[in-house]
């Protein structure tokens, strides 16, 4: 059985993708089992989050969702439990959701600043874009910058930008995402964003999920596992 840790990440990371469309103008919906958006979601954002284990309701629902439009779908898979081949899906990847209880904030080798306007957030993506190769169109809007519970964050070193990442506080946890570093500097951004995080939400538990090399790092920082996930494709 999911424990409430796991449950709080993927809530958290549903109201994250929501308040993401929301901000573009077309928020998503939620029912019991899943979160959806009926006309596609931005780039690297999935258009079904799964809320609960698996059950044929859910995939009864999505696929009346995929049949009702003939556009690429995306799935996150959330318990890693659903079989969507039948469906048109490939797997796209495999990740694993992860929590850190008590964040802890320890001193930076690097300064942060909080994104506060329009300005400031086109910045930010401008250096989130270098590390995640050429998007056709805008992700992140300036409604976004207005909700307390969201921090964007930049990291400087000697005045240079060199990484950031997203806090989002829904759902009792804090959801850390869309980190990017320049070269070298991965373990400190996400260290430094740990620290960020018990700064801003003190005593709130952080979460996300990570793949591969990011997730070594970010058990090396101290995050714990919490189950797996996977992100599920179909093309138009």
């Amino acid at each position: 059985m999911a424990s409430s840790f796991l449950r709080a990440a993927i809530s958290n990371n549903a109201f994250w993708c929501d308040a993401v469309c929301k901000a573009l103008g077309s928020p998503g919906e939620f029912t019991s089992t899943i979160w959806f958006h009926r006309r596609g979601t931005p780039p690297f954002y999935p258009d079904v989050v799964t809320l609960m284990e698996a059950d044929g309701e859910q995939t009864e629902a999505i696929a009346t969702l995929v049949n009702s439009e003939g556009r690429v779908w995306a799935i996150k898979d959330s318990y890693a439990a659903l079989d969507l081949e039948p469906l048109g899906f490939r797997l796209l990847f495999e990740a694993e959701w992860i929590g850190m209880r008590t964040p802890v904030s320890v001193p930076s080798p690097i300064s942060w600043q909080r994104m506060e306007s329009a300005a400031d957030l086109a910045r930010w993506e401008m250096e989130w874009r270098k590390a995640n190769g050429p998007v056709a169109q805008r992700i992140f809007s300036e409604p976004l910058l207005h909700d307390p519970e969201i921090a964007f964050l930049l990291a400087f070193e000697h005045g240079k930008p060199i990484g950031g990442g997203i806090l989002n506080r829904a759902a009792g946890v804090v959801g850390l995402s869309n980190l990017f570093a320049e070269g070298r500097h991965g373990e400190t951004i996400r260290r430094g964003l740990i620290a960020q995080a018990a700064e801003l939400y003190p005593r709130e538990p952080l979460a996300g999920y990570e793949h591969g090399d990011d997730l070594d790092e970010a058990l090396r920082a101290g995050f714990e596992l919490l189950g797996p996930l996977r992100v599920w494709l179909k093309e138009a």
